[in-house]
Formats: C-alpha cells, sequence, structure tokens
C-alpha cells in the first residue's frame, strides 16, 4: 500500500512538473506595434534626411521629378507657375551641394524662381509664397471632438495637415478647455479661429502661422498681424521676378494633375495681351494734321497756294 501511494505521488509530481513547465514554456504576448507614422511625419524625415545634390544642364521637371523619387514622396508644381514666366522644362539649373538637408537644398533650387514649397496632406506642393500660403491654411478638415482639451485638437490638426499651428505656451490651463465641437468640410483657417472663438481665444495669422493666444495678447499683435487668408479663387499676388526659364511655353502637371502645352502671355496690371487700342485712343486725322510743324501747315495752306 505504501509502495502504491508512493507510486502515485510520484505520478503527480511529474504531471505537477509538466504542469509548472507548460505554464514557464507559454509565449509573452508580445507588446502591440507602435502607430504607423502619418504620412506628413513620414515626409518630414524625407526632408530632414542628410544627402549630396547635383544637377547639371537638368530641368525643373527633372529636378523635382527625381527629388520625389529620391525621398518617396509626392511634389507637386502649382500650375500657375507658368504665369509667372517659368518655363519648367528649360535646362537652366546647375548646383552642387554636399552633405546638406533635403529641405535646404529644395530652397535653393527654388530660390532663382522665387517659389516656395509647403506640407499638405497631399505632399509637397510648389508656386508663390502667397499660393503656398493659401493652398496650406484652406485645406479642408473636418472635427468630430466631445470634451476635448483646446490643445489636443489643435495638435491634431497640425499633424493632419502640416499647417503651422502654434497655441501660446503662456495659456497653461486656459489651454486645457474641454471643447465639443462638429464640422465637416471647412477651411482650416476657419475651424481654428472658430475652436479659438470657443476657449474664448483669438487665433491671428502671421504670414503661415496661426497664432492662438489670449484676447489681451491679440489686440497687441493685430498690427502686425495678417488678416484671413482670401475665401475667394486664389491669385498670384505679386509677379515674382524671375532669371531664369522662358515666358509662356506650357507644361504637363505631374504628382497628379496638369495641364498640356501651349503658348501663354503672362499678364501685367493694366495691360490687356493683344488687345487692339480703342477708336478713342486712335487720334483723328485733324489731330494729326494739328501735330505737324506749323511751317509744314503753312506750305500746304490753300490761302497761300491761291496767293501764288
Amino acid at each position: 500500500m505504501l509502495r502504491h501511494g508512493t507510486l502515485w505521488g510520484s505520478v503527480l509530481g511529474l504531471l505537477g512538473l509538466c504542469g509548472v513547465a507548460r505554464i514557464v514554456a507559454a509565449p509573452i504576448p508580445a507588446d502591440p506595434p507602435p502607430p504607423a507614422a502619418s504620412p506628413i511625419e513620414s515626409w518630414r524625415k524625407a526632408l530632414d534626411q542628410t544627402c549630396d545634390v547635383a544637377f547639371q544642364n537638368r530641368s525643373l521637371k527633372e529636378v523635382l521629378d527625381e527629388l520625389k523619387e529620391r525621398a518617396k514622396m509626392p511634389i507637386h508644381l502649382d500650375p500657375l507657375v507658368m504665369n509667372f514666366g517659368i518655363n519648367p522644362h528649360e535646362p537652366s539649373i546647375n548646383i552642387e551641394l554636399k552633405q546638406v538637408k533635403l529641405r535646404d537644398a529644395l530652397h535653393r533650387i527654388l530660390a532663382p524662381y522665387n517659389l516656395r514649397y509647403a506640407l499638405t496632406r497631399e505632399g509637397i506642393v510648389i508656386s508663390s509664397e502667397d499660393l503656398v500660403i493659401s493652398r496650406q491654411l484652406r485645406q479642408r478638415v473636418k472635427i468630430h471632438c466631445e470634451g476635448t482639451p483646446f490643445t489636443q485638437v489643435i495638435q491634431q490638426l497640425a499633424a493632419e495637415t502640416g499647417a503651422n499651428l502654434v497655441v501660446d505656451p503662456r495659456l497653461k490651463e486656459r489651454g486645457q478647455q474641454a471643447i465639443t465641437l462638429k464640422l465637416d468640410d471647412v477651411p482650416l483657417e476657419s475651424a481654428v479661429r472658430l475652436l479659438a472663438e470657443l476657449a474664448d481665444l483669438r487665433a491671428l495669422r502671421l504670414n503661415n502661422i496661426l497664432f492662438i493666444t489670449s484676447l489681451e495678447r491679440a489686440e497687441r499683435l493685430r498690427a502686425d498681424a495678417d488678416g484671413p487668408v482670401p475665401s475667394g479663387p486664389p491669385s498670384p499676388g505679386n509677379i515674382p521676378q524671375v532669371p531664369v526659364g522662358v515666358p509662356g511655353i506650357g507644361f504637363g502637371g505631374f504628382g497628379g494633375g496638369g495641364i498640356g502645352g501651349g503658348i501663354v502671355v503672362p499678364g501685367f496690371p493694366g495691360i490687356e495681351p493683344g488687345v487692339p487700342p480703342s477708336d478713342a485712343d486712335q487720334p483723328s486725322p485733324d489731330k494729326k494734321n494739328d501735330n505737324k510743324n506749323p511751317k509744314d501747315k503753312e506750305a500746304v495752306s490753300p490761302s497761300k497756294q491761291g496767293g501764288k
């Protein structure tokens, strides 16, 4: 009887050890993978990469196409640049840079054309400074928040759009006010201004920055601030003085969208290309004779001829 008890004890002991072994050998659940970076965050990192840039006798389109492939991000050249007298197909770029950030290289490449770039949800957009700001701050957004801290809502919008949205750090607890709001398909700048109003704050535009601060500080800064981005169709603003390129040559878009080739005459304030002067602007025959030399008029005067 003792031997059987000892035998069963040994069996149970072995089973217990197996159970312990099974518990020890059980796989430990892996930590969930970190959330994937947003496209804009990935593009920011790409712009911060250090690289060598060397282009000889290349066109703007060729250069931007190569940078787009190198950085793996969409780059859109605004078709309106041809109204600035820019020919993106002309081989006029000669540049060599060593160990520079891609964002700095892009600035150097665009500088002779007086063009700027900005990050948006579509990728990098390139145009005049005014048009770039308009494209960035007029991106369409939606807001569905309920009791969300104000600063968190603004940070989320900045991450989604690539825009420079700055909440004054001196607001402290005032920047943590709970916001409940639902908006669909509204311009980014309008959404930020409304959010600031709900938090009893003010949003000011300083070039391409929307700065949210207190009513008192906003009043002091108002004289230095820019007005809201125009709500109508974007205008090119001041026509850049471009030292390179042949004006008036159409081009195909890249990175999505584009227009076909064709001759385009750049417009200038007060001048309509190809419009002949009106009859009112043409001098009458009498006025033409009046402009003659008095001696010439005297020579053809009928009274003088009759006297002769």
